[in-house]
C-alpha cells in the first residue's frame, strides 16, 4: 500500500493505492496520525480510487482514522472507492459509519461547506 497525504483547501487529503489489508493496516494508522499530531487539519478525505484490495483490517484502520479525527472535533469521509473496494464497503455497510462522495472533489466541496 502507498499513501499519500497533502493539504487541499484546508482539507487533509489522504490518497491510498494498492492494497489495504492485515499486512499493512497499521502503517496507515500511524501515518494518519502522526500527520493530525503535526496539527495539520483535521477535516480529511480518505481518496479510495486506486485501492484494489480492503479487508477487514484494512476497514478497522480506516474506523481508527475517523475515531482520531472525531477526537480533534474533525471529520473523515471516503471518496472514489469503485470496483471490489466498493462491494467490500457496501457489504460491511460502512455508509452507515462514514459519509461516501464518488469522487475527492465532491468530497472536498461538502467538507468546505
Amino acid at each position: 500500500m502507498s499513501v499519500n497525504i497533502e493539504v487541499r483547501q484546508n482539507i487533509s487529503l489522504v490518497q491510498l493505492s494498492g492494497t489495504l489489508t492485515s499486512a499493512n493496516s497499521n502503517s496507515l494508522t500511524a501515518q494518519f496520525g502522526a500527520w493530525l499530531d503535526r496539527k495539520n487539519p483535521a477535516r480529511c478525505v480518505l481518496d479510495l480510487s486506486k485501492l484494489e484490495i480492503l479487508d477487514s483490517s484494512g476497514i478497522g484502520s480506516m474506523v481508527t482514522c475517523l475515531h482520531k479525527a472525531k477526537k480533534l472535533d474533525g471529520e473523515l469521509c471516503l471518496a472514489g472507492a469503485q470496483g471490489r473496494t466498493a462491494t467490500v464497503l457496501a457489504i460491511a455497510r460502512l455508509d452507515m459509519i462514514f459519509k461516501m462522495y464518488p469522487t475527492v472533489d465532491d468530497a472536498i466541496v461538502a467538507l468546505s461547506a
